[in-house]
């Protein structure tokens, strides 16, 4: 989903969803709960534990894991479980929960197209079922799929007449310009024809299994063997991957993607049970498919044909997919097979059991592919640049544990080696530069991309995160706290930021979906987090958690004050300061923050 249709939704559908949806019945689905007192307990989904630390909080309609750390609400668990953006998670919750989601500025056309797309599918799955779909029939026995194989993956057959599908359309009521607009007919001199003709159809559904395009395999005749959908208001090439909707939880389960290039390789990978598996349709892979993979796992085992076209476009691919932060491996196969030729043979699927395990990383890969022209004289030159090129692209502590097979592969010494890769990377971070200087130093926020917390961060405190889950529950908190008074309490500078962005007027729901749209999960961590402290705040957990904040700044700046009071350091101004944090720390813990 774009920037310009996620703005176009109607905030205020975000509270209809909310009111009808409970985050308990959602997480149930996922996982075994328990109630255990006023709350609900079970394993984390986002991290292995036999101990369950997952707490869901029906009163907050928020989870928070003690393990791990993560938390959020309903919308935050969907998209982290599905991989979506927040205006992905809001529609899938919407259809839940029963609310028609309301538009701003422009018609839903995407809907009105996908509806389209919808029929077309019934179409050719109807003419494969019939009479004028035995020659598609045979043709998918022939390649080791059954009538049951088809009904699973949608499978369709285009007949071969120029307006079959045309004029199906056009009985629905559907006008030939939205057909085109969709990539079904193709405008000629004489009038509309259908794209598809003579050819087995593969749906390709994105991540939200929403009908974008269609693949077609060519049964005989003349023509290209396969022919795409083109690009539409509905489908991106550049972003599209086959099977995705449906491989998405065994990927994030398994903690693996493999990565193949056609339809027949994807479907007799999920027919073998390595329902992993997707389909870049090309070899051509791109920033935006590898963004999409890392929604699910850090690893990617990639499996392209083994000849020199299908070689090459794996080297490219897995640079670009490296570079995204993915483990990349890669997968050799035996010469002259694909995927679809191994595994339908007998014991193929061990087969291909023992080549994942087997599979090579990026730079051991990108050598081996290039040890014949490593070994010419008049390609050496060329072929070292090419891989050391590559390996300064990754980063310099995945690189490290190659350097000395590397090193002696290419002829070098692992500190001549060293070298080379930082006067590479030099050249490329100034070629980065350049790059920057001419687009005048925009950045384009991915409305998809990471987490902006970054995983490695430390987790927000249990009691400065319990005043943002304060404020953020109570518009008159918000209204009424003094910001200069409130800011100094938090020493997290990110929990700093959630909390000044709570008291500077922008509702909640608002802030909710700019996080969402930046991609920036920590905010609504910090929310879960601070919910489930407060949880032991007593009657009164804003007199509370003020209390323990403010206790906990004097004791820092009274340790800072005794040290220097320790070394003879402190000036006169200074002790009658700790002699009075002395005398309030005996005390107990006032409010008399506003």
């Amino acid at each position: 989903m774009n920037a310009k249709e996620a703005t176009a939704l109607n905030r205020d559908d975000v509270e209809k969803v909310k009111e009808r949806i409970d985050i308990v019945d959602i997480v149930g689905e996922y996982l075994p709960l328990r109630k255990t007192g006023k709350n609900f307990r079970g394993l984390c989904p986002f991290h292995s534990e036999k101990t369950p630390s997952f707490y869901v909080s029906p009163d907050r309609q928020t989870y928070h894991c003690f393990g791990c750390g993560k938390g959020g609400d309903v919308f935050s668990f969907v998209m982290e479980k599905e991989g979506l953006s927040f205006p992905e998670a809001l529609r899938m919750l919407a259809e839940r929960a029963g609310v028609v989601l309301e538009q701003r500025n422009e018609p839903d056309r995407d809907r009105g197209l996908a509806g389209i797309m919808e029929e077309a599918l019934a179409f050719y799955i109807e003419s494969l079922r019939g009479p004028k779909g035995e020659v598609a029939r045979k043709y998918l026995q022939r390649r080791g799929l059954t009538a049951g194989d088809a009904r699973r993956f949608e499978l369709g057959w285009a007949p071969s007449q120029w307006d079959a599908l045309g004029r199906r359309l056009r009985e629905n009521g559907v006008n030939d310009r939205d057909a085109v607009d969709a990539g079904l007919l193709i405008e000629g001199q004489r009038g509309c024809y259908d794209r598809f003709r003579g050819r087995v159809i593969f749906p390709i559904r994105d991540i939200r299994g929403r009908l974008t395009a269609f693949g077609g395999r060519l049964v005989d005749g003349d023509g290209a063997k396969y022919i795409n959908s083109p690009e539409s208001e509905l489908y991106s090439k550049r972003s599209g991957l086959y099977l995705l909707n449906q491989a998405k939880g065994a990927i994030r389960e398994r903690g693996r993607t493999i990565l193949v290039e056609g339809y027949m390789d994807a479907l007799r990978l999920h027919m073998n049970d390595f329902t992993e598996a997707v389909a870049s349709l090309g070899t051509s892979l791109t920033g935006d498919q590898a963004a999409l993979l890392k929604r699910f796992s850090d690893r990617c085992f990639i499996c392209y044909d083994p000849d020199t076209a299908g070689r090459d476009a794996a080297i490219r691919g897995m640079y670009v997919l490296q570079e995204a932060g993915l483990d990349i491996r890669v997968v050799v196969l035996p010469s002259g097979k694909d995927p679809d030729d191994l595994l339908s043979e007998t014991g193929g699927r061990g087969t291909f059991d023992s080549l994942l395990d087997r599979a090579m990383p990026l730079v051991l890969y990108h050598i081996a592919a290039r040890r014949e022209q490593l070994s010419g004289d008049a390609t050496k030159s060329a072929a070292v640049r090419e891989i050391v090129d590559g390996m300064a692209r990754l980063d310099p502590i995945d690189v490290s544990r190659y350097l000395p097979p590397a090193a002696a592969a290419l002829g070098l010494l692992p500190t001549e080696l060293s070298g080379v890769l930082s006067e590479s990377r030099k050249k490329l971070r100034s070629g980065e530069k350049k790059k920057e200087e001419k687009t005048d130093h925009l950045r384009v926020i991915d409305s998809r991309g990471e987490n902006t917390s970054g995983s490695d961060e430390p987790r927000p405190d249990p009691w400065e995160s319990a005043l943002c889950y304060l404020l953020w529950s109570s518009e008159k908190r918000r209204n009424s706290a003094a910001t200069g008074n409130l800011l100094p309490l938090l020493t997290d500078e990110r929990i700093q930021a959630v909390a000044a962005a709570l008291v500077c007027g922008e509702s909640p729901e608002d802030l909710r979906e700019r996080w969402a749209e930046m991609g920036d999960s920590f905010p609504m961590t910090v929310i879960a987090t601070g919910g489930a402290q407060c949880e032991t705040g007593g009657d009164d957990p804003w007199s509370t958690v003020l209390g323990a904040l403010r206790k906990r700044k004097i004791t820092g700046r009274f340790l800072e004050l005794k040290e220097k009071y320790a070394k003879g350091e402190a000036s006169p101004a200074q002790m009658r300061e700790y002699t009075e944090l002395s005398r309030k720390l005996k005390a107990k813990g006032g409010n008399d923050v506003k």
